[in-house]
């Protein structure tokens, strides 16, 4: 079902300090920062080996990451696993009554589809599954 990892986020308060350091500890070229103001979140990216790895902030008091960061603080935010096919996962995941926090998938950037597993199913790791379609697609 899994092809790969897909991408690993990292949640930061200070985003540009965060990009900086990342440059300058790893000597990264990062992707031009992105902001979704639907999602009050900025991020950017690099890759290593084809895994993305995102840098995000929240930009507003009310989004689910400033949320994430009162809570939990800097650091690890989530890792997503690329599948073939988001559907068929889906219905393997119900199939073996596997909770998600929906059964629907919703949209992610550049034409992500994405799922989120319960935190209880993955010993408190915020999991994403992800299938690529419709590049074109803005969110």
């Amino acid at each position: 079902m899994i092809k790969h990892i897909h991408h690993i986020d990292y949640v930061v308060r200070d985003f540009d300090k965060a990009v900086a350091a990342y440059q300058k500890i790893f000597q990264f070229e990062m992707e031009p920062k992105r902001r979704f103001d639907k999602r009050g979140i900025e991020l950017a990216w690099f890759s290593v080996d084809g895994i993305r790895i995102i840098l995000v902030s929240p930009t507003r008091e009310d989004s689910p990451v400033q949320k994430f960061l009162d809570e939990h603080g800097e650091g690890f935010f989530h890792i997503a696993y690329e599948v073939d096919d988001l559907d068929a996962a889906t219905t393997h995941l119900k199939h073996n009554a596997i909770s998600m926090v929906s059964d629907q998938k919703r949209s992610g950037m550049e034409g992500w589809d994405i799922i989120d597993l319960d935190l209880n199913e993955t010993f408190g790791v915020f999991t994403q599954l992800i299938e690529k379609c419709q590049p074109d697609r803005t969110d």
